[in-house]
Formats: C-alpha cells, sequence, structure tokens
C-alpha cells in the first residue's frame, strides 16, 4: 500500500511539475508568436513602402537606395514566407498595416528627412525586441531568426547611412547583404 502511495505522489508531482513547464512554454510561445507576427506586418509595410517609393521616385537622387531597400524586402519575403507557414502566420498585410503604410507614405511625401529619421531610431530601437524574438524562437530555427536580427541591423545601419548623406554606401550595403544572403 505505502508503495502505491509512493508512486500515485509521485506522479501527482510529475505531472504538476509538467503542467507548470507547458504553462511557461505556452506563454513563451505566445510571446514569441505576437513578436514574430509583429515583424511580419513590419516587413509587409517596409515591402509596400519601398514598392511605393521605387515606383514614384523616379527623380529622387536616393533612388537607388530605395531600389535597394525593396531588394532587401523581396528577399525577406521569400525568407519568411516558410518559417511563418510553419507557425501558422500569414505575411500578408492586414488591414492597419495597410493603413499604416497610407500613413506612413504620406508624411514622408510631406516631410521626407523628418519621417526618415524618426523611423530610423525607430529602427536601431527595434532591433533589441527581434534579440529577444530570437532567444524566444524554437531552437530549429535559431539560424533564420539571426538573420531577423542581422537585416533589421542593416536597415538601420543603412538608413543611417543615408541620412549622413551617403546613400551610395547605403546602398552598397543593402546589395551586400542582399547578395550574400540571397540562396
Amino acid at each position: 500500500m505505502k508503495n502505491i502511495v509512493c508512486v500515485l505522489l509521485i506522479s501527482l508531482g510529475v505531472v504538476s511539475v509538467c503542467q507548470a513547464m507547458s504553462e511557461d512554454d505556452k506563454n513563451v510561445s505566445e510571446k514569441f508568436i505576437n513578436l514574430f507576427d509583429s515583424e511580419i506586418q513590419n516587413r509587409a509595410f517596409a515591402l509596400a513602402s519601398m514598392k511605393e517609393f521605387v515606383s514614384s521616385g523616379e527623380a529622387n537622387p536616393s533612388l537607388d537606395f530605395f531600389k535597394a531597400y525593396l531588394g532587401l524586402e523581396q528577399l525577406n519575403q521569400r525568407r519568411f514566407l516558410p518559417i511563418a507557414d510553419k507557425h501558422q502566420l500569414s505575411i500578408e498585410p492586414r488591414w492597419w498595416t495597410r493603413t499604416r503604410t497610407q500613413l506612413g507614405l504620406w508624411m514622408s511625401g510631406l516631410m521626407p528627412e523628418t519621417s526618415l529619421s524618426i523611423i530610423h531610431k525607430a529602427t536601431i530601437k527595434y532591433v533589441a525586441q527581434l534579440q529577444e524574438l530570437e532567444e524566444l524562437s524554437p531552437e530549429q530555427d535559431k539560424a533564420f531568426f539571426a538573420y531577423v536580427v542581422a537585416q533589421e541591423q542593416v536597415q538601420a545601419d543603412a538608413m543611417g547611412l543615408l541620412l549622413s548623406g551617403d546613400a551610395e554606401q547605403g546602398t552598397t550595403l543593402l546589395t551586400q547583404f542582399v547578395h550574400e544572403n540571397a540562396r
């Protein structure tokens, strides 16, 4: 009888630990999914914005920069799709992303340098959130999420170069990153 009670107590203890672990895993997974979904929508925003900048930027002296940035976002779409599908997330922009894109384009038209400066500062801060996303990512996807952090850092660096007047170097940085990471 003592053995049965011991086995029952041990079993209950193991079940309790497993339930607590799965609850922690669920919270981490939920946070991971939310961060990843936000990043996917951020990429949809950037892709739509770059498409618009390139299509309407014939006289823009930074057109080559925006073409290189568009190349990065097109690469991102190809790289993100299989991982997004794996986690049952759509890479298509939702209503708010489409609205944010239109508002961003409107603001960029009114105040291009101010808008770019704001986006640059936000991008620098956003790298830390993506580092958290990488930490939360499943082990088998670590290489992809390291790429996610790296591509955001390249964006921040390239925008910084553009803002400092070195669009050519920013263009080169984006182009090299795309070339090195295209599969």
